[in-house]
């Protein structure tokens, strides 16, 4: 059996976990020694203290948020999409008008639409489940 009493040992005591003939123990060593009640009562005040703690973060909401949420999102869209639909009709004017064999055109074809169906239906599932979602709120 062990003859000191640690701060675990402490800790554990005023939580309650000990065994019985380890409380006897604890309780024997607080009644011989001044400085293990003084620690005891130091962990009885973090307890109190910290247990009256609570974590509600504020919203981080400011005037650019506004502003970026109503402004600068829908411009970068429209540039990006508008960007993407003309490259990809340029390439797509490319791609047909080139002097390769139908096969390969027709095999790369279905590559890049099955590749966009594949992106597409994932890209819409998930919008589905951000709908629903009850965590999209928590912030990391």
């Amino acid at each position: 059996m062990r003859q000191t009493v640690s701060n675990e040992d402490l800790m554990r005591f005023l939580d309650g976990e000990l065994p019985p003939d380890e409380v006897a123990r604890v309780e024997d060593a607080l009644g011989r020694s001044t400085e293990l009640q003084r620690e005891l009562r130091i962990f009885e005040a973090l307890r109190r203290d910290v247990g009256g703690l609570t974590y509600d973060p504020p919203p981080h909401r400011s005037v650019w948020d506004g502003v970026q949420r109503r402004l600068t999102r829908p411009v970068g869209w429209i540039l990006f999409v508008s960007g993407a639909i003309l490259w990809t009709l340029y390439g797509g004017w490319v791609f047909a008008t080139s002097a390769v064999n139908p096969v390969e055109k027709l095999a790369v074809g279905a590559l890049a639409i099955g590749f966009l169906i594949l992106l597409g239906s994932t890209v819409s599932e998930r919008v589905r489940e951000f709908r629903t979602d009850p965590y999209r709120d928590i912030q990391r």
